[in-house]
């Protein structure tokens, strides 16, 4: 079985448990990809939505099963577990074979008789994270991981087992969790799928009192904590294209109806060759000028919404900038 066959109705568990996702959660839930990636505000209930996104990957009928709750401490790992040992007493107790709290360990019988186990496991100590192929993993605050430990200690553990990870945290401006929430956008990855979800989304939430915190906090720290949102992302360079880039002068010619190639990584403009043409201004900031050629006496086309917004000069040209 893979991350698109699930054997079980998740919708059916969930209401047998008395689970009411959100439509934040829904989204989640109802992902087939092998890599599931979370950027969310606080309070949004990403906890809850990893332990039973846990409950349900353990509680299908396979003959063996292992999965992983991992995060930067063993304290944070704590967060999704321990959720993880309450939904279990309540509701499988009878089906409970190991159950250490200490030890982070969950053994159960799952529905179909078989053996499912799911540990808890923290990435400062790295050498934890080595060993046993898994079906299943819960990253939780992964934007505090460093890179080398995702792919390095993490992601061939899904390998043999062709198993699926759900990485989830608040947005913390750019890096390597940006980059994976970046490849599930706009269909750029098959295999991805992600979420930017403000807090707002939990019904639960009081809308009021984040209301008051926007006038309490400077903007980009709301965005970023509240909204769900990446800051600090435009000057992120991509693996692919190499953009933004100081060696692009920042400026492009088209033709009237010609399309301007973007890079499938990142969605920023390329050349022909997939080489980025997004250059870096005097501010720091990424730079592209795009100039459409067209008659005098014609109204332009628009350009793609990734380029920012373009602006009509009353020469028939266009600039955008991304």
């Amino acid at each position: 079985m893979n991350a698109e066959t699930p054997s079980i109705s998740k919708r059916a568990l969930f209401r047998a448990l008395g689970y009411e996702p959100h439509e934040g959660q829904l989204l989640v839930h109802r992902s087939r990809a092998a890599r599931r990636v979370l950027a969310s505000g606080v309070r949004f209930g990403k906890s809850v939505c990893a332990a039973y996104e846990a409950v349900a990957a353990m509680m299908e009928p396979r003959e063996r099963s292992i999965g992983w709750c991992v995060a930067p401490t063993y304290d944070l790992t704590d967060r999704v577990f321990r959720l993880l040992v309450q939904i279990v007493q309540t509701h499988f107790s009878h089906r409970i074979r190991i159950l250490s709290e200490r030890d982070q360990r969950i053994v159960l019988t799952n529905f179909g008789g078989g053996t499912s186990e799911v540990r808890g496991k923290s990435a400062d100590r790295p050498a934890s994270l080595l060993g046993e192929g898994l079906d299943w993993m819960i990253v939780d605050e992964a934007a505090q991981f460093d890179r080398a430990i995702w792919e390095s200690h993490l992601s061939q553990r899904l390998l043999d087992r062709s198993g699926w990870a759900l990485l989830m945290s608040t947005p913390k401006g750019p890096g390597w969790f940006y980059r994976m929430f970046r490849r599930g956008q706009g269909g750029r990855d098959p295999s991805y799928e992600s979420w930017s979800s403000p807090s707002i989304t939990n019904p639960y939430l009081d809308a009021a009192a984040i209301k008051v915190e926007r006038t309490r906090l400077p903007e980009q720290i709301f965005r970023q904590e509240y909204l769900g949102e990446f800051v600090g992302t435009q000057t992120e360079s991509c693996d692919l294209c190499l953009g933004p880039s100081p060696d692009p002068i920042g400026t492009v010619i088209l033709q009237e109806g010609e399309d301007l190639p973007v890079c499938i990584e990142c969605g920023r403009p390329t050349d022909a060759g997939g080489r980025t043409v997004v250059g870096i201004g005097l501010d720091g900031e990424p730079r592209l000028l795009v100039i459409v050629e067209s008659g005098m006496d014609e109204t332009p086309e628009p350009l793609p919404d990734a380029l920012g917004g373009p602006i009509p000069a009353s020469n028939g040209t266009l600039i955008a900038r991304p």
